[in-house]
C-alpha cells in the first residue's frame, strides 16, 4: 500500500482495481480520544451530513447526490483504541463507465468538489453553525443515544464498557452523552470543528479505477494545511483488576435476561500471539463452530444467543448473552468451564482446522468487499502496520491446538454486568 504525504499531517493512498463498477472515496479525521469532545465530535458528523454552504439542508444534499449518478455520501463517527475518528465516504458509479472520457472526468471532478464543499465548507455564521439545522440534528443525535439504551443488548455493552475500563474517556458510548449533546451550543460545535480541519491526522482513500495521476489535481483545491503530527495512540491497554467486578441490574419490561462478560487478553500491537488470538476467540464463542455456540446454545440450550469478541485494540475479550432469567447462572458456570477446557488443551483437532480454515476465508473475503478493503487500508494507516495476506494467512494456519492452549492461560475475568427482568409480584 502506497502512501502519499500531501502535507505533514495529510496522506492519500488510491487504491487502483477493476473488480468493481463503483468508485469509493473516504476521509478519515483522527485524533485523540478525549472524553471533554466525544459528543462534540459525535454531533459534528450529524451536521456535516445534511447540509453544507452551497447546499442548505438534506434535500439540497440529496438533489446533488442524485446528480452525480445516484451517489451515496454518508458520514461516521468510530473509535480505534485511543484514537476517535470522524469519516466522510462517497459511492459512486466509476467515472471509466461513462458514455466518454470527458464524461467521466467531469463526475470525477464534480465528486471531489462534492465532498470539499461538504467537509470544508459548513452551514456556518459567524463562526457557529446554522441555529434551525443544529437544533434539528442535535435532537437526532439524542434520540440516537436514547434509541441505545432502549435496546436492552446494546445498553447491557454500554455498562459493561463503564465498568471495564479505567480511563473516563474509554467508559464513553462512541456518540457522547445525552447530557454532554444537550450542552452543546452552535459555536461550541464550530470550535470542535475548527479544531478538526487544522489539527487531526487527515488520511484519505480512493479505491476504484483510477490512478494517482487522476486524484492528485483534484485534491490541490482541497484546503489541506500541513498540521503537527499529533501522538495518536491506537492501541489501550490497562492493568489487571485484583478481583472481578460484578454488578446486576433489573428493569422493567424485559423478556429476557442480557449476560456480559469481559476478560482481559492484553498482547502487546506487533505479538505474533495475536493471531493465535483471533483463533482462540473464534474457537472460544467467534464463529458457528465455537464451544460456546456449540455447547451453551445448540446442546445445552441456555442462551438464546451468545458470541465472544476479542478486541485487539483494547486488549479485551468479552462474551455476551441473551438467555432466560432463571438460566443465567448455570449459563455463566458453562461459559466459565469451557473456558477452562480451552486452557486444558480439550480441543479436537479437526474443530480447530476447521475453525482456522473459516477465519481465513473470511479475511480473504473482504477482498469482495470495497467498503472492507477500505477499512483495512484505514486501520494499516492508524497503526502503521502492514502485514501482507499470505503472511496474515500462513500465521493463522500454523495456530496449534498447544498454542491455543497456552494463549488462553491469559484470559482473565474482570468485570460482568447482568441485566434481568424486573420480578412480577
Amino acid at each position: 500500500m502506497k502512501k502519499i504525504q500531501l502535507k505533514p499531517g495529510v496522506h492519500l493512498v488510491v487504491m487502483p482495481t477493476k473488480q468493481f463498477k463503483t468508485l469509493n472515496i473516504a476521509v478519515d479525521f483522527a485524533a485523540p480520544l478525549l472524553a471533554s469532545t466525544t459528543s462534540a465530535r459525535a454531533l459534528l458528523t450529524y451536521l456535516t451530513a445534511v447540509s453544507a454552504r452551497k447546499y442548505p439542508n438534506q434535500q439540497a444534499v440529496a438533489q446533488k447526490t442524485i446528480d452525480l449518478y445516484g451517489a451515496q455520501y454518508q458520514t461516521d463517527v468510530t473509535r480505534f483504541g485511543q484514537t476517535h475518528h470522524i469519516r466522510y465516504q462517497l459511492q459512486m458509479p466509476a467515472p471509466i463507465y461513462l458514455n466518454s472520457a470527458d464524461a467521466g472526468y467531469h463526475l470525477l471532478t464534480d465528486a471531489f468538489d462534492f465532498m470539499r464543499d461538504m467537509i470544508f465548507e459548513p452551514l456556518v455564521t459567524d463562526k457557529a453553525f446554522n441555529q434551525s439545522v443544529f437544533l434539528q440534528e442535535q435532537q437526532s443525535l439524542i434520540n440516537e443515544i436514547d434509541g441505545l439504551i432502549d435496546d436492552k443488548k446494546r445498553y447491557a455493552a454500554l455498562k459493561l464498557r463503564e465498568l471495564t475500563y479505567s480511563l473516563p474517556a474509554m467508559q464513553r458510548p462512541t456518540l457522547g452523552t445525552v447530557e454532554d449533546v444537550k450542552a452543546l451550543t452552535p459555536a461550541s460545535v464550530y470550535s470542535a470543528y475548527q479544531s478538526m480541519v487544522t489539527s487531526d491526522e487527515i488520511n484519505i482513500i480512493v479505491f476504484g479505477d483510477v490512478s494517482e495521476t487522476d486524484i492528485l489535481p483534484l485534491l490541490d483545491k482541497w484546503p489541506l494545511h500541513s498540521r503537527t503530527q499529533q501522538p495518536l495512540q491506537p492501541f489501550y491497554r490497562q492493568g489487571l483488576r485484583p478481583v472481578t467486578v460484578e454488578i446486576t441490574e433489573t428493569q422493567a419490561n424485559l423478556t429476557q435476561a442480557v449476560l456480559m462478560l469481559a476478560y482481559q487478553l492484553s498482547l502487546a500491537p506487533d505479538d505474533p500471539q495475536r493471531f493465535t488470538a483471533v483463533i482462540l476467540n473464534a474457537l472460544f464463542g467467534g464463529s458457528p463452530l465455537s464451544k460456546l455456540f456449540a455447547n451453551v446454545r445448540e446442546k445445552s440450550s441456555l442462551a438464546y444467543t451468545i458470541y465472544s469478541r476479542w478486541q485487539h485494540d483494547t486488549g479485551f475479550l468479552t462474551v455476551a448473552a441473551g438467555l432466560a432469567s432463571d438460566k443465567v447462572e448455570l449459563a455463566d458456570h458453562m461459559i466459565q468451564a469451557e473456558l477452562q477446557a480451552i486452557k486444558q488443551g480439550n480441543i479436537k483437532r479437526e474443530i480447530l482446522e476447521a475453525i482456522k480454515t473459516s477465519v481465513v476465508n473470511d479475511y480473504l473475503s473482504q477482498q469482495d468487499s470495497p467498503n472492507s478493503e477500505m477499512t483495512l487500508a484505514f486501520s494499516r494507516l492508524l497503526t502503521r502496520r502492514e502485514t501482507p495476506t499470505n503472511e496474515w494467512v500462513n500465521a493463522i494456519m500454523a495456530v496449534s491446538v498447544e498454542d491455543v492452549a497456552q494463549l488462553a492461560q491469559a484470559v482473565v475475568l474482570q468485570t460482568r454486568f447482568t441485566l434481568l427482568p424486573e420480578a412480577v409480584e
